[in-house]
């Protein structure tokens, strides 16, 4: 079913709704409108409405609930009430299967990304040098005062005499 283009359409649109027996609750449980969403289209107070894409969808969802045509219902809509979106039916952004290409576009050289790497593992393996040759005594140094505490030659404050 259609809604004429011409008179009030909001009052085409709650006639349509009684003449399928339904109230504005039952209309809005479905659709998930607020009664009051609803009852402002009804009334042609587009002020009280969600703003642009969404209250094209508020349209087509009643319209499609009280069993009237969407996009018909929105072209009459549109033509009492204009906003400042696209005509319905059109689309002006990227086609949904056009082929996405990933670019990459970094400012990092990958010489340098090798030789951060390469510093940090030779970093890491000057660390793990000095640390097996402290614990094997290979540095020297490194165990003296551990002898003179397992002699028993410090003082109470740990110092070695």
């Amino acid at each position: 079913m259609v809604v004429e283009a011409t008179g009030d359409l909001g009052l085409a649109l709650r006639a349509q709704r009684e003449a399928t027996g339904r109230s504005l609750r039952d209309v809005a449980d479905v659709t998930k409108l607020g009664v009051r969403t609803l009852d402002a289209l009804e009334k042609n107070q587009v002020d009280r409405l969600p703003p642009g894409i969404f209250r094209r969808s508020v349209v087509r969802a009643y319209a499609k609930e009280i069993g009237l045509d969407p996009e018909a219902t929105l072209l009459a809509f549109l033509e009492r009430h204009p906003d400042n979106l696209p005509p319905p039916g059109r689309s002006t952004g990227p086609v949904a299967d056009a082929p996405v290409r990933i670019t990459q576009s970094s400012d990092i050289s990958p010489w340098l990304v090798v030789g951060l790497v390469v510093a940090v593992v030779v970093l890491l393996a000057v660390v793990v040098l000095q640390w097996t040759q402290r614990g094997a005594g290979l540095v020297p140094g490194a165990g003296e005062r551990h002898g003179a505490l397992a002699r028993g030659h410090a003082n109470q404050r740990g110092r070695v005499r």
